[in-house]
């Protein structure tokens, strides 16, 4: 297992930020009519941000220039700068060594790119805050940055996942704090690799004509090598089955008594799963916010828009959350951290 605890770091700030052209899957010419009542009702996803035009980094620079300028940040202690994506602006340079030029950090700062989706946010707040422990700098911050424009990898042809991807991007202020407590527990099995997946562009499958040409396992939808295949039967039992038994495993390796958490964070696939994976740990409604009928799933954003989109004003208090993101890979992984009345959420549109 990948137990990882970290000492006297705290989330300071979160702020998502979305494209404003919104699209509706009941009025989407795509989607017919009868499928799009079906996706609404069985995935709770009826407006999706679509970015036109607007890269992941740039909806991650406009949410971190938000938090830079609503909390006063000093941008010279910015020590590290950590950008999760599967949607990077280019095969390389990494985006986030572009990003730290880009919001006027400084050359000290440490910038890294980590290639994760549904499970990215978890796992970036694990690496990100165990290097923020360690700096020595007493006033040292670290910036996550986690997003993805899905919807670029989407055939509207393919309606398994053509309505269910949205857009966003989000920025995540980390800072050192004496007694505060981060716990992670991080799991992966690429034996599932085939479930979510985009089969051309890459080294294995380099791009070529055949990745243009349109296909169809089922007859109904239709879609291309160089597009993102997502098996909903496959992830279904994935995430039905190993994420409660995460969550349970998780409650005995941290000694944690689930009636203490206040809120319930999961990766924003499917309304559907999700309710049954929130039944199956018998957590009651109130404790699992939703972004996903106004956002849909945006991948590896989902955690932090839910959080500023549907938590802001409701951290009344010192509040537990346990976060979940599973997905992609496989991969999955469970995090408890807390959240202040001093938390600063915000969302935004560009």
């Amino acid at each position: 297992m990948a137990l990882v605890q970290v000492n006297n770091v705290e989330i300071s700030a979160i702020a998502s930020c979305t494209p404003k052209n919104v699209k509706d899957n009941l009025d989407d010419p795509n989607i017919d009519a009868a499928h799009a009542k079906k996706v609404v009702d069985g995935t709770g996803i009826r407006y999706r941000r679509i970015s036109e035009g607007n890269t992941t980094s740039d909806l991650c620079f406009a949410a971190a220039e938000n938090i830079f300028e609503g909390k006063n940040i000093d941008k010279n202690d910015i020590e590290f700068l950590f950008f999760v994506s599967q949607t990077p602006d280019y095969p390389l340079p990494a985006t986030s060594i572009i990003l730290q030029d880009r919001l006027g950090l400084p050359q000290t700062t440490m910038a890294l790119d980590i290639n994760l989706g549904c499970s990215g946010y978890v796992y970036g707040l694990s690496v990100i805050s165990t290097m923020l422990e360690k700096a020595s700098h007493a006033n040292a911050k670290a910036l996550l940055l986690v997003g993805d424009v899905s919807s670029t990898k989407c055939n509207p042809k393919d309606l398994s996942t053509y309505p269910l991807f949205g857009d966003a991007g989000t920025a995540t202020l980390l800072s050192k704090k004496k007694g505060a407590k981060m716990e992670f527990d991080l799991h992966s099995d690429g034996a599932g690799a085939g479930a979510i997946i985009i089969k051309d562009g890459g080294g294995r499958n380099p791009y070529s004509p055949s990745s243009e040409e349109e296909i169809s396992d089922d007859g109904t939808n239709i879609l291309r090598n160089k597009d993102l295949f997502l098996n909903g039967m496959d992830v279904f039992s994935f995430g039905i089955t190993k994420v409660p038994r995460a969550i349970k495993k998780f409650y005995d390796e941290v000694n944690l008594d689930p009636e203490t958490v206040d809120y319930y964070l999961f990766h924003q696939a499917n309304l559907f799963m999700n309710e049954k994976i929130r039944k199956k740990l018998k957590i009651s409604e109130e404790k699992v916010p939703y972004s996903l009928y106004e956002y849909g799933n945006v991948s590896s954003a989902t955690i932090p828009i839910t959080i500023t989109s549907q938590l802001k004003n409701k951290i009344i208090k010192p509040s537990k959350i346990v976060s979940c993101g599973f997905g992609v890979g496989l991969s999955w992984g469970v995090g408890l951290f807390s959240l202040s009345q001093h938390t600063y959420l915000e969302t935004l549109e560009i």
